[in-house]
């Protein structure tokens, strides 16, 4: 085996939740060279990563088939669990495909894997085929001053959620958390995000007044994790900026609605807030079930687990 195809997952968090598994795989296989197939959102992240030699865009189908058939890989193994991560290296002819079934997918896997329970760390590794305790993810942050960051204590607050408000602590909580922290705690509070994020965090921003400092859609995703990285303490909802702000060594305090954190908790020092007696893995963007959990965890105890965790 000396030439390997990892298809990534397509999320921020799925993919930091599975680099213990492609860094445990680099232990083990020091001369195999790692080709990472990756969609553009997750890319420029991947490519912090120390563990990866070359790295393959995942656009329109034809032409990325083609591309792998060409790089003649031995093996290639499949993070994600949809049906077109596993037909571009079967009709890319690669010998060994290794993925969980799945997605009408078990006739393109010569090796099934099955996933297991416990963190979701955990499958990466059962699919990539490594053992033994996983590593906190590495990332290669560039270094980066941000005007207003220059020195004193830095809480980021991270509003945002893909899943919509199933995933997100109401922004008018974050608002008074804001107030509260810059009032009576003397830190600098800073709002964060991506590009989704960047209308609600003007208002929020507005709400709270001037001390705050707002950088949401405002930064490529190797500054982002710089941006994290400068902070004390990250304030997020189950999100990939929660797990970026753990990636980077960054304490967080971590907001759940009915999402599991077994499952899908941060890799690093944290605090988890969650009321709900239901944990499932999947979430509907509207769950009023979620959308109360959330609504249940006050900004006394995120401010009490945010100067927990300063």
């Amino acid at each position: 085996m000396d030439r390997v195809l990892i298809v990534s997952t397509n999320w921020v968090g799925d993919a930091i939740m599975s680099m213990p598994a492609v860094q445990l795989f680099r232990e083990e296989n020091p001369d195999v060279e790692i080709t990472l197939l990756a969609k553009p959102g997750v890319m420029n992240l991947w490519k912090m990563h120390p563990a990866i030699n070359e790295f393959q865009t995942l656009g329109k189908l034809i032409p990325t088939i083609e591309k792998i058939r060409e790089d003649h890989f031995d093996c290639a193994y499949i993070l994600p669990n949809s049906f077109r991560s596993a037909f571009i290296p079967f009709m890319a002819r690669i010998s060994k495909v290794v993925g969980a079934r799945g997605d009408w997918r078990r006739a393109m896997l010569t090796n099934i894997i099955r996933l297991g329970d416990g963190h979701q760390q955990f499958e990466a590794m059962n699919i990539l085929g490594v053992q033994g305790e996983p590593p906190a993810p590495q990332l290669n942050v560039p270094e980066k001053i941000f005007k207003g960051l220059e020195k004193g204590r830095v809480v980021t607050l991270l509003p945002g959620a893909a899943r919509g408000p199933s995933k997100r602590w109401p922004p008018e909580r974050f608002v008074e958390l804001a107030k509260k922290l810059i009032a009576e705690h003397d830190v600098t509070v800073v709002l964060s995000g991506g590009p989704d994020d960047a209308a609600s965090c003007v208002k929020m921003a507005t709400a709270i007044g001037p001390e705050a400092l707002n950088f949401a859609g405002k930064t490529t995703i190797p500054e982002w994790a710089a941006l994290l990285k400068r902070s004390d303490c990250v304030v997020a909802n189950d999100s990939g900026g929660m797990h970026l702000a753990a990636a980077v060594g960054t304490p967080v305090v971590g907001i759940f609605g009915v999402t599991d954190p077994k499952k899908t908790g941060p890799l690093g020092r944290s605090v988890i807030l969650q009321k709900s007696k239901l944990q499932s893995r999947e979430v509907k963007r509207n769950s009023e079930e979620a959308i109360r959990a959330l609504s249940s965890i006050d900004v006394d105890e995120v401010c009490a687990a945010v100067l927990e965790l300063l």
